[in-house]
C-alpha cells in the first residue's frame, strides 16, 4: 500500500549523529511512512548502518558518487511514493510527534502550502541549549529566512513543481533560494511548537557559513536589485557579516555566531524538550533488526 508520508534523508559521513536521526523516524507516533535514505558518497560507516535497517518501510540508495545535497534532495522527491514529503537531515533529530502534527496541518491546507516548525537547538552531544522561533509571512529577499530547513514538509507534488536549484552557487543555500523563488505563489506556515531538535551549537563550520552567505549575496544581486540602493545595502551587509565572522572564527570564537540564533529555555520548556528527546536517546543502539518491543512501537 502507498504510505501517507515520505521522509527523505540524504547523507554524507554523518558519523555518530546518524543513529539518533534514524531512531527519531522509527519512533514517530505516526507510523504510516516510508523512509528513503540516499547516500552521497559516504566514506564512514553510515551506509552500513542504513543498510542494516530491516524495516520494510526503509529504502536505501547508493551510487558511490558525491553530487551535493541540492541534487540529492531532488532525487529524494523523485523517489517518493507518498503524497506528502518531509525533509530531514542526517544529523538532526525529529520530535516524536513531528509527522503526526505536521501532517494534520498539511491536510487542513491546500497543496501549495509548506509547513515548518520552531525547533530546539542542540549541541554536538545532543544537549538542549536553546529554542529557535520561526516567523511567518515573510516576503521578498526576507523569505530566505522562512524556515529551519530540516523542519519543512509539503505535498510531494509541490516539491516536484518547485525543485531545488542544483547550481553550485546554491550548494549551501538551496533552501533559501527555493523559498525566495516560491514565496509569491505558495503559503508558508511555521507551527509555534518545536518539532525538531536542530544540531547547530558546537558544530560551527566557517566553510559552510561562507558558502551559505555567498549564495545569499548572489541571490540578492540577481533577483532583488530593485531599487538598486537596497541591493547594494544588502550586499554590503552580507559582505560585512562574512568579514566579521571570519575574524571571530580566526580568534576561535565562531560559536558566538551560533549562540545569537537561539534563546534560552524556561525550566518548563526545557522539561518538555527533554521529555521528547529522552524517548529517542534512551532506546538501545540499533542492530541489524528493527525491534517491535516497547521501544520501537
Amino acid at each position: 500500500m502507498t504510505p501517507r508520508v515520505t521522509v527523505g534523508i540524504a547523507f554524507r559521513n554523518p558519523g555518530r549523529y546518524f543513529e539518533p536521526a534514524l531512531k527519531s523516524v522509527l519512533l514517530q507516533t505516526f507510523t504510516d511512512w516510508e523512509l528513503i535514505l540516499v547516500d552521497d558518497g559516504s566514506s564512514d560507516e553510515s551506509l552500513t548502518l542504513a543498510r542494516s535497517l530491516k524495516d520494510p518501510r526503509v529504502r536505501v540508495y547508493s551510487d558511490g558518487l558525491s553530487k551535493r545535497l541540492n541534487a540529492r534532495l531532488n532525487e529524494l522527491v523523485t523517489l517518493a511514493r507518498a503524497p506528502y514529503f518531509f525533509r530531514m537531515d542526517a544529523d538532526d533529530i525529529m520530535h516524536p510527534e513531528r509527522l503526526e502534527r505536521q501532517l494534520a496541518e498539511l491536510l487542513r491546507h491546500g497543496n501549495d502550502t509548506v509547513i515548518g516548525s520552531s525547533a530546539y537547538s542542540i549541541d554536538s552531544y545532543s544537549n538542549i541549549v536553546g529554542f529557535r522561533q520561526c516567523r511567518n509571512n515573510l516576503s521578498g529577499f526576507a523569505a530566505h529566512l522562512s524556515f529551519i530547513h530540516p523542519s519543512v514538509a509539503a505535498a510531494t507534488e509541490w516539491f516536484r513543481r518547485n525543485p531545488y536549484s542544483e547550481s553550485f552557487i546554491f550548494h549551501r543555500s538551496q533552501d533559501a533560494e527555493l523559498w525566495c523563488r516560491t514565496a509569491p505563489h505558495s503559503k508558508f506556515i511555521n507551527l509555534p511548537e518545536p518539532l525538531l531538535y536542530y544540531r547547530e551549537a558546537g558544530v560551527f563550520s566557517y566553510e559552510n557559513y561562507l558558502g551559505s552567505q555567498l549564495g545569499l549575496i548572489f541571490l540578492l544581486r540577481t533577483r532583488f536589485c530593485q531599487p538598486r540602493w537596497r541591493c547594494f545595502t544588502g550586499m554590503a551587509k552580507g559582505l560585512g557579516k562574512v568579514f566579521s565572522v571570519s575574524v571571530f572564527d580566526a580568534m576561535g570564537l565562531g560559536e558566538m555566531v551560533v549562540g545569537r540564533r537561539f534563546r534560552r529555555l524556561t525550566p518548563e520548556q526545557r522539561q518538555r524538550a527533554e521529555d521528547g528527546l529522552t524517548r529517542i536517546l534512551s532506546c538501545p543502539p540499533q542492530d541489524s533488526t528493527i525491534r517491535r518491543d516497547g521501544c520501537y512501537q
